[in-house]
């Protein structure tokens, strides 16, 4: 904008486009422009060139443009929010990221960098890495992708203080309570109910009902103590149960408090 543009426009200032000039433009979000801009930015794109507020003329901006978004910018369109026109100039090549849980193998890497690098920034010790704590990261789907696991490290270093090794214990809570469901979906879906292949007749449904409750519960009660840290406090909150009812179930499957 030109300087007196607007009220408390003091002096002039380039903007973002004008400052690409001969160089690369990075739109980071672009399915967040509201479509009262995308009619006005796809003139820029087309046209290299725009009037600042309270200008007179034109100005000329030659760049290249970068776009990145976690939309669908397709289904958008079809919605009416995004301009059909905008999204064809925007795909001249385009580069479809993987989300975080499809890359396995970049997990254990952008975790040990990025643990590296805060704690060098506030001058912490080297902090190792236990199996469970990756094991941990790969189980977790991570739909908010790579922004969400550096996060998640940063609350882990921050929890686990001067303890030289991470463990799942350390993750955020929010965390550690969708690992401990799933753990015990995963095994009640796939394992089944246990029984003998005798050639007999079936037990009664009573039976096997109560066979395969008292497998998830100890299952559960046991990575329920390992996401926690037995931190009983955690464990109370993570699985709603009162102090005394867990210790008695700790006590009927013969659990250690560790």
């Amino acid at each position: 904008h030109e300087r007196g543009a607007f009220t408390g426009a003091d002096k002039a200032s380039e903007g973002l486009i004008r400052q690409a000039h001969e160089g690369t433009l990075f739109l980071d979000e672009v399915g967040e422009l509201p479509r009262s801009l995308q009619k006005a930015f796809l003139r820029v794109l087309q046209e290299h060139r725009f009037r600042p507020v309270g200008a007179k003329l034109e100005v000329v901006s030659n760049f290249r443009l970068v776009a990145a978004t976690n939309r669908d910018l397709d289904e958008m369109v079809r919605r009416g929010q995004f301009r059909n026109d905008l999204l064809f100039r925007l795909r001249s090549i385009t580069i479809e990221l993987p989300p975080l849980r499809e890359r396995d193998g970049d997990m254990t890497e952008l975790a040990m960098y990025h643990t590296a690098r805060v704690c060098k920034r506030y001058k912490m010790g080297i902090k190792g890495f236990s199996p469970e704590f990756f094991e941990a990261l790969g189980v977790y789907e991570w739909p908010g992708n790579v922004r969400e696991l550096l996060n998640a490290l940063e609350s882990a270093l921050a929890t686990a203080g001067n303890e030289p090794t991470l463990f799942p214990a350390h993750l955020p809570t929010q965390i550690r309570i969708k690992l401990a469901r799933a753990s015990v979906n995963k095994k009640i879906a796939h394992k089944g109910i246990p029984r003998e292949d005798t050639g007999g007749p079936l037990p009664k449904l009573q039976a096997i009902r109560q066979a395969a409750i008292a497998k998830a519960e100890q299952q559960y009660l046991q990575d329920l103590m390992l996401h926690t840290g037995a931190n009983i406090g955690k464990v109370c909150e993570v699985s709603g149960l009162r102090r005394s009812r867990f210790y008695e179930l700790l006590r009927k499957y013969n659990i250690p408090k560790f």
